[in-house]
């Protein structure tokens, strides 16, 4: 059996390899920025969560001397620092409580901090003024049924999580509570927008620091599976790919139309180890021009340091996540895979940051715990697989929901992972090939009802009437909803059926 490991970016020393497996992450958090907004979630194996505590803090008799508008900044101030502190206190004892070793061997232990989302809220002064009080917040994923997996505390109507932390006058007992945020609804990616001009997928595997590494066997392994699958390589074979090969290609049909399918793969032994900038140049060239850009390789918490590790020999290389902000892109819908360790931490907030890119033209797959480092690049095939595949000579779109599920249970350890995506919620709930007009008009066979995907359903025993493929009943018109068929099983199933 091949040994596997946890895919963390190293800032220190090499840790020792588990016995089972390992993720690929760095362990520490650092610093973040308040965010009024949240970033919109939704996974299929994990749920996202609001942990939050009311503090209490006294005021420095420095602060109690100021006077109007100094005072009220000097409050805010302070509020602001044990924003950082208390989120930092939960999160370190969420680690205490499943420590890594813990979340990498067994299932349902679980959660990962969104750095940007710490946030203070009611901050009012509590009797005289000499003390205030404020909410402090951040949004965690984690797996679902959280709060009956934790040692929780009850008190009266009151379950919260203890945390011991210093507000300023020693060590205090925190009341943390734990409540599920609402999921984004379930919707397809943006295909049509995706594919126009064709569709450029762009994979960039990151160096690994293990001995014996597998990046290479993970790129491999996508080349592999993709010339399996039909595509054509400009190359012979795996080993004589180049930083400038040029893309595998294929061809799918869309809506009667023929879509051209481009796959770049880089990897860290296209360039000699003395010159790893070229890597470096390729991503942010990926970024600028490529529909969909898949990272795999080492990531964490650091956001200043992990990122995207293209190289770790002899010198490590790669694109801090905190510099994404600064990368050049455009405005074109893009979609982007970041897989590896904790990923959720704040990749996706990074990106936003740029100023190209914004929840309604970028969605962000990211994981919510450790990436396993595994004999082949699972998740990444089963990701292009459902963008592009096609039946009976047809592309048919999948929704997230298909695209995360399947992403959720390929691994090899697959109850490790938590792959869920941001950006969705304006993301098309119904089906980019249907036609609404022809739902519930009176059918006989699928061919009837105008779409690769829509479908001639019994309603009744005396009538069939026509559907449309949706992933949500926002998408469908007045009167019908997104509903499984009768003896059908698959999200892939669902269609708009008169109630």
């Amino acid at each position: 059996m091949l040994a596997r490991a946890r895919r963390i970016a190293l800032a220190l020393a090499v840790p020792s390899l588990l016995a089972l497996a390992a993720p690929a992450c760095t362990a520490s958090d650092d610093g973040s920025t308040a965010s009024e907004d949240e970033l919109n979630y939704r996974s299929t194996a994990g749920q996202e969560y609001s942990l939050s505590a009311d503090v209490t803090f006294k005021l420095s008799a420095e602060t109690l001397a100021l006077e109007g508008a100094a005072r009220d900044e000097a409050v805010t101030a302070r509020a602001n620092a044990l924003r950082l502190s208390v989120t930092s206190a939960i999160s370190a004892e969420l680690d205490k409580i499943w420590p890594e070793d813990e979340r990498i061997s067994r299932a349902g232990v679980a959660i990962q901090f969104r750095q940007a989302s710490a946030a203070t809220s009611d901050l009012a002064p509590v009797g005289d003024g000499a003390s205030y009080r404020v909410k402090i917040s951040g949004e965690f994923s984690g797996i679902k049924d959280l709060a009956q997996k934790l040692p929780m505390k009850t008190e009266g109507d009151l379950s919260y999580l203890p945390v011991t932390t210093d507000v300023g006058e020693g060590p205090t007992e925190l009341r943390v509570t734990i409540t599920p945020v609402a999921r984004s609804l379930n919707a397809y990616p943006k295909y049509l927008a995706l594919f126009e001009d064709g569709l450029d997928i762009a994979v960039h595997f990151g160096g690994d620091h293990h001995d014996p590494p597998k990046d290479i066997d993970h790129a491999r392994s996508t080349y592999d599976d993709l010339v399996r699958s039909g595509f054509r390589s400009p190359v012979a074979r795996f080993e004589d790919l180049a930083l400038d090969s040029g893309p595998l290609t294929s061809r799918i049909k869309v809506k009667g139309a023929d879509v051209d399918v481009r796959v770049r793969i880089y990897h860290a032994d296209m360039t000699p180890p003395d010159a790893r900038q070229p890597l470096i140049d390729t991503y942010k060239q990926s970024m600028k021009e490529a529909d969909v850009i898949i990272y795999d390789g080492h990531a964490g918490r650091r956001l200043d340091y992990s990122g995207v590790v293209l190289a770790y020999k002899p010198a490590r290389v790669s694109v801090p996540a905190s510099q994404f902000k600064d990368i050049e892109t455009t405005a074109k819908q893009q979609v982007y895979l970041f897989n590896g360790c904790e990923t959720y931490t704040g990749y996706g907030d990074k990106l936003y940051e740029n100023p190209n890119r914004t929840p309604e033209n970028t969605d962000v797959i990211t994981t919510g715990n450790y990436s396993a480092i595994q004999r082949q690049a699972n998740q990444v095939n089963s990701f292009i697989h459902s963008l592009i595949d096609q039946k009976n000579g047809a592309w048919t779109p999948k929704s997230w929901d298909s695209i995360l599920s399947k992403m959720n249970a390929v691994g090899e350890r697959s109850w490790v992972h938590i792959y869920g995506v941001h950006g969705i919620d304006d993301d098309p709930k119904l089906s980019p090939l249907a036609d609404a007009s022809r739902i519930g008009q009176a059918c006989r066979t699928d061919a009837e009802c105008g779409a690769a995907d829509s479908k001639c359903v019994a309603v009744s025993s005396t009538r069939r009437e026509c559907g449309a493929a949706c992933a949500d009943s926002a998408g469908c018109p007045a009167g019908t909803q997104c509903l499984l068929p009768r003896g059908r099983t698959s999200v892939d199933d669902m269609q708009c059926l008169s109630r």
